[in-house]
């Protein structure tokens, strides 16, 4: 429960509001934090999973005055990871969703085709199960991956630049950009960098999903997996 307002990674805080949510008192614990306004507003996300699928009906109706779950692309409330894990989507469908209306190839390559911005997912299905996909799609700050953190460049001239560092020495500082363009700064031209706590990918990519969409590209990238 400390560690839900405490100032750590969002990736630890979401999952301690995760555990939290696994047990009705660790449920009221966290709607008393909601119903105070003491809740972190990055981990709300998180909190509606726990709590809008609570067993209690009580704790799940006093939730949904606080919290609520990202619209879809239809206009509809997402269904809870929960509810979204024990769905069977279509593979094929899935690969479609993945190069098109998902936009998921223009930051990650699956067997040698698509962008290399962020992790190459062509074994993903090996590494994470469905509830952690889901997660990671609809809440990528919470699972930010290692060495793909963001980092904010304030330059000289007064602009800024925002990418995953490439590289780093006294010459230059190299960053690659949403576009998977490769930004190579010189070193006395960066006034100041800061490794930021949010994601590059963004966090609302459902509203161009519909729920069946988010369905179907997470069976398909449960397919991925080592040879």
């Amino acid at each position: 429960l400390p560690l839900v307002t405490s100032e750590k990674s969002i990736g630890l805080r979401a999952a301690a509001v995760t555990a939290l949510g696994r047990n009705l008192p660790g449920q009221k614990e966290l709607l008393t934090l909601v119903e105070a306004g003491k809740l972190p507003a990055d981990l709300n996300f998180a909190a509606a999973n726990a709590l809008l699928t609570s067993s209690d009906g009580a704790i799940k109706t006093a939730a949904g005055k606080h919290l609520k779950l990202p619209a879809t692309a239809d206009s509809k409330p997402l269904p809870p990871v929960a509810e979204l894990v024990k769905q069977s989507g279509d593979i094929d469908e899935g690969k479609k969703v993945f190069a098109t209306v998902g936009t998921c190839a223009k930051c990650h390559k699956v067997k040698g085709e698509g962008k290399e911005v962020g992790p190459d997912l062509s074994e993903i299905g090996s590494k994470l199960g469905k509830e952690a996909l889901y997660v990671s799609i609809l809440d990528p700050s919470a699972g930010i991956s290692h060495n793909f953190e963001t980092h904010l460049l304030l330059l000289e001239d007064g602009t800024s630049l925002s990418g995953i560092l490439v590289s780093e020495t006294e010459q230059e500082v190299s960053v690659k950009t949403t576009e998977a363009i490769i930004r190579k700064i010189p070193r006395d031209e960066v006034t100041a960098m800061k490794k930021q706590p949010i994601s590059l990918m963004p966090a609302d990519l459902q509203k161009s999903l519909t729920a069946k969409n988010l369905v179907d590209v997470v069976e398909f990238l449960t397919t991925l997996k080592k040879p």
